[in-house]
């Protein structure tokens, strides 16, 4: 089946291509002849060193989405984004939940992935680091989004570990400019966006004012009320900006921004653990319930489906007077830029965010008349500030210095169950502080031969408490447990650039990115032995990540026709971030689990990456793109995955450690060195075909399509199970003239069912008394269970634009 898919992507690229075959011989005008137009990738301008770059100049993998991109794609957020994007996946499993890190945000890029924690490449705007959930984010604001591959650590600071998702926003122009974009489609999706620019004072003072309303309906019927609402998802997005230029030496933009989204439950439900096809636990007793002599709770090997049917409740949710997601944002920047008449230049980019997050689980995903849900409240707010001075950039030798602050604080919110259903208040003490000096310095060795070295220096702690609910009505408790944690970095990068010629150039890079550490927080209602388990284990706390990521490439231009870039690249990492899983008992007796994060001991990854680009014909552009990464655990045993293969009921390593001497079965189920990472995908193959062809005066017909593969993605570090391979087509049609288009769409025309995570966890509607292998006791808890979300439906639709 997945064969004969991949047959007929290739056929409607041909098909897309057909109508203007015709025309072949004609003057077509290139569509989307913007300054980050995929059709003239030689000329895009990039920032990702701080300043104003030619792409082909950037000793960097960088791949750029530019506007035109944006539109003719029908892209809608940082999905689509990634479809577009050789070696970056990202996979929206959980909806739009979650800021900052955790199940909600897993930025891949090369093989570089997490499961939970923070996430290991970071989202910025305008530089501007984004510290929450960029999933809603108005994409039509933008002129291109810049994605750096490679630890991105010495300019553009924290979380750049594995690389830089950088959004460029359009700026305000001195003429009078705007767009208006209406969408309409399937599974009632209505999307209304639009903006206005122009001078307030001609030369001296711009503007822009964007704005944005998108409902979609959900496209899976839901099993708790038959209703057609799971992944409904509302948003309305506001913004402008202000340009000031009152002379040709400085420059200030100021920008604000507004969202909310309301989103109903998510397309997301556990498989059932009477699926669970391996590792049987053996059962020797069976009352009061099933009880085994090891540790094993089954599993589930082999490729994973999505189900036949999926539930939340909806109804009890906003029957209580919530939603799935209520969230709103709002962002703020300044950036002022002084340059001299002699060319140095003095920048500050201030921006001030918040994020205030309700969202509403429902804890079965079951069809249910007696609906069992938790709402949570999160609020959070950050600041940052970055000052940097630039020398001039068109001498030999040239270089940047800067500094850099940002805080992040975690606001009071609060609790609400319906077995308990008051708004249950706590504060809280999380918080992050960082501070970093930062530099670069190149020079130009001989015509052809260009070195540079850049570092950052940065100093980061993390505070961390464990919040006590309140009662209604009343102040929240004080926090307890505070914890402080500080991790010092050095981060350098050396690149060297050669070019023999103005249409080809080589680079090799070698540079160093980190995570830094943090705290797990333990369950306030286990029992005192677990908790101590727990200590003893080590589960407190959780290390700093760190990579080595060495790189060697070339871009060129083949025959003034063909953009290629390829790169080859090898990763060194240690104390990688994973999760675990740990079952406890509540002070009230009854079982329930918790997540933390552990450290691996050694990973290391290797891959290449090739994407070519151009027109063979005036008439058409194709872009080709491929990944191979190799990413393997070195050195890492992990107790969870020792689990599943016990036979004995005792654990093979200590709390300390050590090797258990009381151990029959050995290490060997633990060992996963030699195991792929989880969350990553092996193979990624991107390919586009967009025509244009004159049809009467300024009419023309226009054609594009999308194709996007990436094999299995494991689900965790055992590799027992997988996802299976995915395959994503996208096509668009239509007419434009210079001031309008229409056009027709389709989103995921063969309906591939890939699912986009599958997550390890329990079911809680079986329980199974098995040996602890922290303790060594019995301990009920539950058999094992796997998540399993879908991903959206085919769509057809339908764009209108109106442009000025």
């Amino acid at each position: 089946m997945k064969y004969r898919s991949l047959r007929f992507a290739a056929m409607l690229f041909a098909g897309c291509a057909a109508p203007a075959l015709a025309q072949a011989d004609s003057a077509i005008r290139t569509a989307g002849a913007n300054e980050a137009s995929p059709v003239d990738t030689g000329e895009i301008i990039v920032t990702a060193r701080k300043r104003e770059e030619r792409l082909q100049d950037v000793p960097l993998s960088i791949s750029v989405v530019g506007s035109d991109t944006i539109d003719r794609a029908n892209l809608e957020n940082i999905s689509d984004l990634a479809m577009q994007t050789p070696g970056f996946s990202f996979k929206q499993g959980f909806g739009r939940i979650g800021g900052g890190g955790g199940a909600g945000v897993r930025p891949s890029i090369r093989g570089m992935s997490s499961v939970v924690g923070a996430p290991n490449a970071a989202f910025f705007v305008d530089g501007v680091f984004v510290s929450d959930n960029i999933s809603s984010y108005h994409l039509d604001n933008l002129e291109r989004v810049e994605v750096i591959k490679g630890p991105q650590s010495a300019l553009f600071g924290r979380q750049t570990f594995s690389g830089a998702i950088n959004y460029v926003t359009r700026r305000p122009t001195n003429d009078f400019s705007g767009k208006a974009k209406l969408t309409l489609a399937e599974y009632d999706n209505l999307e209304a966006s639009g903006y206005l620019s122009g001078p307030i004072v001609t030369d001296v003072l711009l503007f822009e004012m964007n704005a944005r309303y998108s409902t979609f309906g959900g496209d899976y019927v839901n099993g708790d009320t038959g209703k057609r609402d799971l992944g409904a998802q509302k948003s309305t997005n506001v913004g402008g900006r202000l340009l000031f230029t009152p002379s040709t030496n400085f420059e200030a933009i100021a920008s604000i921004g507004f969202s909310q989204d309301r989103d109903k439950g998510y397309v997301y439900g556990f498989q059932g653990s009477a699926k669970n096809n391996c590792f049987a636990p053996p059962i020797v007793g069976t009352m009061p319930f099933p009880r085994t002599n090891t540790s094993r709770r089954g599993f589930y090997c082999g490729e994973v489906e999505i189900l036949p049917s999926y539930a939340y409740n909806n109804d009890a949710i906003e029957a209580a007077g919530f939603d799935g997601l209520n969230r709103e944002f709002l962002r703020t920047s300044l950036a002022m830029t002084y340059t001299t008449d002699s060319g140095f230049s003095l920048t500050s980019i201030s921006a001030y965010n918040t994020n205030d997050s309700i969202t509403g689980q429902d804890n079965t995903l079951l069809p249910s008349a007696n609906p069992a849900f938790t709402v949570d409240r999160s609020k959070s707010e950050d600041f940052s500030q970055e000052i940097r001075l630039m020398t001039p950039q068109d001498k030999p030798l040239r270089g940047l210095i800067g500094a850099y602050y940002y805080r992040e604080d975690v606001e009071p919110g609060f609790t609400y169950t319906n077995t308990s259903p008051t708004r249950r208040p706590f504060d809280s003490e999380d918080g992050v502080r960082s501070k970093s000096v930062f530099g670069m310095i190149e020079g130009a060795v001989t015509d052809q031969v260009t070195l540079s070295a850049e570092a950052r220096y940065q100093s980061e702690t993390i505070k961390g408490s464990t919040e006590v609910l309140g009662t209604a009505g009343n102040p929240p408790p004080a926090t307890t447990g505070i914890r402080r944690a500080k991790f010092d970095a050095f981060l350098p990068r050396f690149t060297a650039r050669y070019e023999p010629s103005s249409d080809v150039s080589f680079y090799v890079s070698a540079a160093k990115g980190n995570k830094p550490g943090g705290f797990n927080n333990f369950p306030t209602d286990a029992i005192p032995a677990d908790i101590a388990a727990f200590t003893a284990a080590g589960f407190d706390v959780f290390d700093e990540e760190t990579a080595w990521s060495y790189e060697i490439g070339s871009k060129g231009r083949i025959g003034g026709v063909v953009d290629a870039a390829v790169a080859a690249f090898y990763i060194d990492w240690t104390k990688q971030q994973l999760s675990r899983g740990e079952a406890y008992t509540r002070l009230n007796g009854t079982p329930n689990s918790v997540a933390f994060i552990q450290n691996a001991g050694a990973s290391e990854i290797k891959g290449f990456e090739v994407e070519l680009s151009g027109k063979p014909a005036d008439w058409l552009y194709l872009r080709l793109g491929y990944t191979y990464v190799n990413a393997e655990f070195t050195d890492f045993y992990d107790d969870t995955t020792e689990e599943i293969f016990d036979t004995d009921g005792r654990p093979a390593r200590l709390p300390n450690g050590q090797r258990n001497p009381a151990d029959v079965d050995g290490l060997a189920g633990g060992d996963v060195s030699g195991n792929k990472l989880p969350q990553t995908p092996e193979h990624q193959i991107i390919a586009t075909a967009q025509v244009t062809a004159p049809l009467s005066g300024a009419l023309e017909f226009f054609g594009r399509g999308d194709f996007a593969y990436e094999s299995k993605r494991y689900a965790q570090v055992d590799n027992l199970n997988h996802t299976g391979d995915s395959y994503n087509v996208n096509l668009s049609i239509g007419i434009e003239r210079p001031e309008w288009s229409v056009s027709l769409f389709a989103r995921n025309l063969l309906n591939d069912q890939t699912p986009l995570v599958v997550t390890r966890l329990l079911d809680f509607n079986r329980l199974l008394t098995r040996v602890n292998p922290l303790t060594g006791r019995n301990q009920t808890t539950f058999f094992r269970d796997f998540a399993v979300s879908a991903p959206r439906k085919q769509q057809f639709g339908i764009n209108l634009q109106y442009r000025f």
